[in-house]
């Protein structure tokens, strides 16, 4: 690997894992190429189903409950959320360390929005793709009375040159610093594919939209341990059809299809000026999106399903293969933490994520990354969650609600919640430890002291971490 590589972040929003986990109904050969050329894998979850503190969590590597940004920044008075100005950025290490940076496309981590003071050299955090307009006659909306309608997905008229500025801006950087003597790092983050999905006509037409499969869980009955929330979220999308489901997901690939192809137009940007095989590549997104599994779509409120907190993550670092991960969990936290150790650069401090370096070059300890946490905070209804991955089981904290406990290698599609099966409780108590000891390990002492009696709601409390 050389001393000082480049590195290049490209970024997607709502973009579940299983979009580009290669070899599906979602067509993603630029992804594919760089996950040939490196690591992809399955098992990374975002620290939290939102925008804004899933990115502020990549930038710091420090989870919501510490770094303070548990809303979106346009969402909460400005004193509400934000992020702690006592954490360090990645980019202020890489920075510090001699690389030039350039940051284009939706940023949507802190309030200021002034990124400068985070180490970003340049940037335009404003540029993303205009709204195409739409065919008519091609849209699915949802009509709610007393709420505006909301556009899910449609067509996209086409001219056939339609460049997405955020890529634009982040070519034109990679190909000024190609003579540069400073090693640079790019990020570009594009908002697409965000709701509504309205893809390039011709990105619409690679998928055949009556042949488009719909989720298994798509039509799933509400049961005595489907939580309440879930149950009055699918009450806004009944009214669509298993035709509107498939104009939605056929919408929704062939948008994720044109972020691919965009990062193809890079990935020529490199090779073209010599520094492919100098330059780290990081692929992944803040989140992902139901897209029609459960009976939902989009992210949010009670969506803690993998479609949403299993996200895409593609490391390609020149010399250190791998191929497909199906086993090492890792999460966004990780990230910084990862190109900061492969670049040389001092480490930032504090940090609760973990370099991925010692998985990539085969010395990790595999039994060392069984396990992910992520923390949830209500957005706009502000209630609480946390979630625990170990192994096959996950584990949804959900006081407010039903708690969810689901064997993900017996039950994929998280259907049978064992969180009340007796046979279920030794395990629902140990990883209800596993929640507590991490926010002992975090300091996310807001719920880690929850010793009152009316707060008492989890299987075991706080103490019960000593045991893990």
């Amino acid at each position: 690997m050389p001393s000082r590589p480049n590195v290049l972040v490209l970024m997607s929003d709502h973009t579940n894992a299983a979009a580009m986990s290669g070899g599906g109904p979602c067509l993603t050969p630029v992804c594919d190429e760089i996950a040939r050329l490196g690591r992809r894998f399955a098992r990374c979850y975002t620290p939290n189903a939102i925008c804004s503190p899933a990115r502020a969590s990549l930038m710091t590597g420090t989870y919501p409950s510490t770094h303070g940004m548990w809303d979106c920044t346009h969402t909460q008075r400005a004193q509400w959320v934000n992020v702690d100005e006592r954490l360090t950025y990645f980019s202020q290490r890489l920075a510090e360390a001699g690389y030039r940076n350039g940051y284009f496309g939706k940023w949507h981590v802190e309030q200021t929005e002034q990124l400068e003071q985070f180490g970003w050299h340049e940037y335009d955090a404003k540029t993303g793709l205009k709204r195409l307009e739409r065919v008519p006659g091609t849209e699915v909306s949802v009509k709610t009375p007393g709420y505006r309608d909301h556009l899910l997905a449609a067509a996209g008229r086409d001219d056939g040159d339609i460049s997405h500025p955020a890529f634009n801006q982040g070519i034109d950087f990679i190909r000024r610093q190609a003579d540069a003597e400073a090693p640079w790092c790019c990020f570009i983050s594009a908002l697409e594919p965000h709701d509504p999905y309205v893809a390039p006509q011709r990105f619409l037409d690679l998928y055949d939209t009556a042949a488009i499969p719909l989720p298994a869980t798509l039509h799933e009955e509400d049961s005595a341990d489907t939580p309440p929330v879930i149950r009055r979220m699918r009450q806004v999308w009944q009214g669509l059809s298993d035709e509107d489901w498939r104009r939605v997901r056929a919408a929704y690939w062939a948008v994720i299809s044109y972020i691919d192809a965009e990062m193809g137009r890079v990935l020529d940007a490199l090779r073209q000026t010599g520094q492919l095989d100098n330059t780290i590549i990081v692929v992944t997104s803040d989140h992902g999106d139901m897209i029609g599994s459960h009976g939902l779509v989009t992210k949010g409120i009670g969506t803690a399903y993998e479609e949403v907190y299993n996200i895409p993550l593609i490391l390609r670092v020149p010399g250190l293969g791998g191929g497909e991960d199906a086993t090492t969990c890792t999460s966004l936290v990780d990230v910084g933490p990862t190109l900061l150790d492969l670049c040389g650069a001092a480490p930032m401090e504090p940090c609760q994520g973990r370099s991925l370096r010692p998985v990539l070059e085969g010395t990790a300890d595999p039994a060392e990354w069984q396990g992910a946490y992520a923390e949830f905070f209500g957005q706009r209804f502000v209630y609480t969650q946390r979630l625990v991955w170990q192994g096959d089981w996950k584990y949804v904290f959900s006081p407010a609600g039903l708690d969810e406990l689901y064997n993900l290698a017996e039950d994929p599609h998280e259907t049978n919640n064992r969180a009340v099966d007796p046979a279920c409780r030794e395990i629902l108590e140990a990883m209800a430890a596993r929640m507590w000891k991490k926010m002992a390990e975090i300091g996310d002492k807001s719920l880690s002291n929850s010793h009152y009696a009316t707060l008492r709601l989890a299987p075991v409390g706080p103490e019960s971490a000593k045991r893990v």
